[in-house]
């Protein structure tokens, strides 16, 4: 009897021991960067639980869109991000961006994320929600250049987390370089060393593959993209010294 008793308490705290685990585990999609000359924006999530992020909505007053309509990415394992062309249009100067949970967006409950910037001496229409759900201080806006990238580990909120993101953010650790980017004619790839066997392959947001091509032993290559949709599109390099993936901008 005391055997079953000693069974059944440990199964008893290995269950309440679970159970804590799952309750403290949580995900927390934040904004990480925007772009508002490209409309682009990646989400991450800073959390420690997969997240569904289809059904969230990026806003900019009055537009709005659901992400699932934008990417086809449904959820966000811990630390994993996403770059998403927004539908919704950002304002180059004194812009905002919003994020939530669902389309109730003068609920502060709803709102995930807000940032704004430029050099506006009273506070963008969603800002009150901000303050409201403890993501921004009124009346304060980014005044460095963009594009703009989050600087928090996904607690921290405000202005003071944001800062430019650079060309070497872009650029370092990769072996190919992409440009102009955005471009609207056509995109330069340019190699850092010779690829004698090789292929580059684009795909469009969805997973789309629209265009595949060889790489020879040129370090130079040229896709004409004039009559693409615009939006965001993936390009993928591989070699014999493995794969690389990076963005560009269709305008």
């Amino acid at each position: 009897m005391k055997t079953n008793y000693s069974i059944k308490a440990i199964l008893m705290f290995a269950i309440i021991a679970l159970s804590f685990t799952n309750l403290k585990a949580q995900a927390n999609v934040r904004i990480s960067k925007v772009d508002p000359a490209t409309n682009s924006v990646t989400l991450k999530n800073y959390g420690d639980a997969t997240a569904t992020i289809s059904g969230y909505w990026f806003c900019v007053v009055p537009a709005y869109s659901q992400v699932s309509g934008m990417t086809s990415v449904t959820t966000l394992a811990p630390d994993e991000e996403v770059d998403i062309a927004s539908t919704v249009n950002l304002v180059a100067s004194s812009g905002e961006f919003g994020l939530y949970s669902a389309s109730g967006f003068s609920n502060a409950n709803n709102m995930l994320d807000f940032l704004q910037w430029g050099t506006g001496s009273s506070g963008s229409s969603r800002e009150s929600v901000a303050v409201a759900a403890g993501l921004w201080v009124a009346d304060t806006f980014i005044t460095v250049s963009p594009p703009y990238q989050y600087n928090g580990d996904g607690t921290q909120n405000g202005v003071a987390n944001w800062s430019t993101l650079g060309v070497d953010d872009f650029e370092e650790g990769s072996s190919l370089r992409l440009y102009p980017n955005p471009t609207s004619d056509v995109l330069n790839i340019e190699f850092k060393s010779v690829i004698a066997d090789g292929t580059l392959e684009v795909f469009d947001i969805l997973g789309k593959q629209v265009f595949v091509q060889s790489i020879t032993s040129n370090n130079i290559s040229q896709i004409d993209v004039t009559n693409w949709e615009s939006g965001l599109y993936l390009i993928k390099m591989s070699s014999e010294n493995g794969e690389e993936t990076k963005r560009f901008i269709k305008q």
